[in-house]
């Protein structure tokens, strides 16, 4: 209020405009008398007192008009790529910006369900993506075949020329006589060597021939990941995993539970987790039938491989695994990416 304003009854800000008595320097509960009071401000102090009376207030933006672009560009891109997953570099690049746009857009909370609906198209491409730019990359077998042998024979020998026939001068008696006395004793014929054992039956890691522990495992894209020996524990353990625990399920009728016990060393400077056993090993049996692992809860001191640290070289984790296999079932191989170990 300023000073030179009179004294007398105004509106006060303060006080959400309710009237109170200004004496010259300060706003005051009560004045002289309140038949003093004005009952019309001046001119001037009722502008000033309606300017500081109104809040100031910032500009609201229009509903609806939130940021969205980031999350329309990940569906966008990210549909791009699952319909072009299979087509190699380009799929899996369009997966990357997808799943890259999709994640900031939800970290700038951007719509959920576009975000969302992109990083799953996305996910999916990069999968398919990987997967035909792999093969994209690999080419073709460059080894000749069989058939290719065969047909190179045969176009050899059809170009070479045939010899043409000499003729052989007359032989008289005495040049056979003298032939017939020098004549060396044939000698006898040498054996034949042994045909050699083909590749094929020589090869490990098949069923006929599977391969001796410790099993090395490689990554997907090459590189050793950990090396893993293996035993069976109980070939029919369907009593001993009941007395575990009382909420392990029972084998179905005509079945059993193989227990074994996996020590696993990691090899991949990254780290690897014991985990991947779980998931990536299987029981079969001579006739080529596999069977993958059960979750169950072991005994005291049986750790399940879910459990198991992550492994660096030179460490090493002893966990357990269950499977539940036909009851005929007696003899075991493991599987893992097409190659059988034997126990």
């Amino acid at each position: 209020m300023p000073q030179e304003t009179p004294a007398g009854w105004y509106p006060a800000p303060h006080a959400n405009n309710e009237m109170r008595y200004w004496d010259g320097q300060g706003w005051q509960d009560a004045g002289p008398t309140a038949a003093d009071a004005p009952t019309t401000p001046m001119p001037s102090l009722q502008a000033e007192q309606t300017t500081l009376a109104e809040p100031i207030q910032a500009p609201q933006a229009p509903l609806g008009s939130r940021a969205r672009g980031i999350a329309i560009a990940a569906l966008i891109i990210g549909i791009a790529a699952f319909l072009t997953g299979l087509v190699p570099v380009l799929g899996l690049l369009l997966a990357l910006a997808g799943v890259t746009l999709a994640i900031l857009a939800l970290v700038r909370r951007q719509p959920k369900g576009l975000a969302i609906t992109g990083l799953a198209l996305g996910s999916v491409a990069l999968l398919t993506g990987i997967i035909a730019t792999t093969v994209g990359l690999a080419g073709p077998s460059t080894t000749p075949t069989a058939a290719d042998v065969t047909d190179s024979a045969d176009a050899t020998s059809e170009v070479s020329p045939a010899a043409e026939p000499t003729e052989e001068p007359p032989v008289t008696e005495a040049a056979e006589a003298e032939s017939a006395e020098e004549a060396p004793v044939a000698e006898a014929a040498e054996p034949e060597p042994e045909p050699a054992v083909s590749e094929a039956a020589a090869a490990s890691g098949t069923i006929e021939n599977p391969s001796p522990q410790p099993y090395v495992a490689t990554g997907l894209f090459g590189g050793e990941k950990y090396s893993l020996t293996a035993r069976i524990v109980d070939a029919n353990a369907n009593a001993l995993v009941m007395q575990w625990n009382m909420f392990n399920s029972e084998a179905p009728a005509g079945f059993k539970y193989v227990v074994t016990e996996l020590v696993m060393t990691g090899i991949d400077p990254d780290g690897v987790e014991p985990s991947l056993a779980s998931y990536d090993l299987s029981l079969a049996t001579p006739e080529g039938n596999q069977y993958d692992g059960e979750y169950i809860i072991f005994g005291d001191g049986m750790p399940s491989m879910d459990d198991g640290p992550t492994l660096y070289p030179g460490t090493s984790f002893t966990g357990y695994t269950a499977y539940i296999v036909p009851e005929s079932a007696q003899s075991f191989l493991l599987h893992d990416n097409g190659e059988y170990v034997a126990f």
